[in-house]
């Protein structure tokens, strides 16, 4: 289990059950979905194993900077990689297909309201480098 995995997995589930999705998209379903999972669930072996690089805060909300640099060249178009969904991950799905379907300009404005965007938020706007552990997720969903 991995980011990547976990990120390829997102990518097929919105090919399937949505029109595709975007690398600014994929960037905030990722969290949410992480972030909804470890409000119900807790910190589990799971994610763990899932969390192998941390989100970075960024100006618009929490990237993977891999999967960013991955998926750059698509811009604002759709990520037109084919790829096929993981039974290793299909207890996320229903909470990627219920991110999936929201706008982007409310999950960018969430996450700009969750207690670790907000308390780096001079760190960010300057590009100093801010990431999310686990238990920044576990609290800003369980705060918010």
């Amino acid at each position: 289990m991995s980011m990547r995995e976990f990120a390829d997995h997102v990518i097929a589930i919105s090919n399937e059950f949505a029109n595709g999705i975007t690398n600014l998209e994929l960037q905030k379903v990722m969290y949410f979905v992480l972030g909804d999972y470890i409000n119900t669930h807790g910190i589990d072996e799971k994610t763990d194993e899932i969390y192998d690089e941390p989100f970075e805060a960024w100006p618009y909300g929490p990237v993977i900077r891999s999967e960013y640099f991955r998926n750059r060249k698509y811009g604002r178009y759709n990520i037109l990689r084919q790829v096929t969904p993981s039974e290793t991950y299909k207890d996320f799905n229903d909470l990627i297909i219920k991110h999936t379907n929201r706008p982007i300009t409310e999950m960018v404005k969430e996450s700009h309201e969750h207690s670790t965007w907000l308390n780096n938020r001079e760190a960010i706007l300057m590009h100093d480098l801010v990431e999310y552990n686990l238990e920044d997720l576990e609290n800003d969903f369980t705060t918010y």
